[in-house]
């Protein structure tokens, strides 16, 4: 005996068709919304990069418009050129004498250091440049033409480079701090190495004081630098040579906390 199939039941009679073309609506913007993360994230990061520009453009027109007839900023007469050098005598170490009254030559670093001062950064282990070597000769060969209101200082040793510290007196030459920022008129220090198989025997002390006779030469009222609570011996570097707390940053727990050390300069 043939069978007759069901008949499918329509829902559309039981629900109200307001709740039917709600649901439908719903469904319809859903799909819309179902757009891939990545270009919506894109989209929204080109809005962002346009607003920046806009602005900045508004910026600069606005300021034209205040004062169109402003005589240029005089570029500074007063500060060491490339050919700046120094000479620090190398006293005892924490561990070694081995290098005490031998005379560490500093000069600010060139494109023929570049390679040098990438595997000083590297070895070193600190944060704040890129990691990888070839990044990192990029980012120095680029920031050669700061000098002088940025550069590397690099110490040469019986003619090999053995320490390199950064500096800089502008606030477009440094990084971009989100908490504890030195002031933008201030000398600051940064990224201070010495050879793995030299440390221990004077040269951070020799490279430190380099660096602040290269901060007098530029006229700077003070030297600000960032040390980690997690490296007390060379906190006690610092203090010993006469700077002082300027701020702290306990970061999230203890971890990757810092403090802000500042020294006011002796201008000859």
């Amino acid at each position: 005996m043939s069978r007759t199939a069901p008949r499918a039941t329509s829902t559309s009679s039981s629900i109200p068709r307001s709740i039917m073309r709600a649901v439908s609506s719903s469904c319809a913007s859903t799909s819309v919304d179902r757009a891939p993360l990545a270009r919506s994230r894109g989209d929204a990061a080109l809005q962002r990069s346009r607003r920046h520009r806009a602005s900045a453009r508004a910026n600069v027109r606005a300021g034209a418009r205040a004062d169109p007839f402003a005589d240029p900023v005089p570029r500074r007469t007063d500060v060491p050129d490339v050919t700046w050098r120094t000479t620090v005598e190398i006293g005892a170490g924490k561990r070694s004498d081995a290098f005490e009254g031998d005379a560490l030559e500093i000069r600010a670093f060139g494109g023929e250091d570049v390679g040098e001062v990438a595997k000083l950064l590297l070895e070193s282990g600190m944060q704040g440049f890129p990691t990888e070597r070839r990044t990192l000769e990029v980012y120095l060969t680029n920031a050669i033409g700061a000098f002088p209101y940025g550069t590397y200082l690099v110490g040469t040793l019986r003619g090999e480079i053995v320490a390199t510290v950064g500096v800089s007196f502008t606030q477009e030459t440094r990084r971009k701090f989100s908490s504890l920022a030195p002031p933008s008129d201030g000398g600051y220090l940064s990224d201070l190495t010495v050879a793995v198989d030299k440390r221990g025997a004077g040269l951070g002390a020799a490279m430190l004081k380099g660096a602040e006779s290269f901060a007098r030469a530029m006229k700077s009222e003070e030297m600000w630098l960032h040390v980690a609570l997690k490296k007390p011996g060379v906190i006690a570097l610092y203090k010993d040579h006469g700077y002082t707390l300027g701020g702290v940053d306990p970061g999230l727990f203890g971890w990757r906390g810092r403090l802000l050390l500042k020294r006011k300069m002796s201008i000859d």
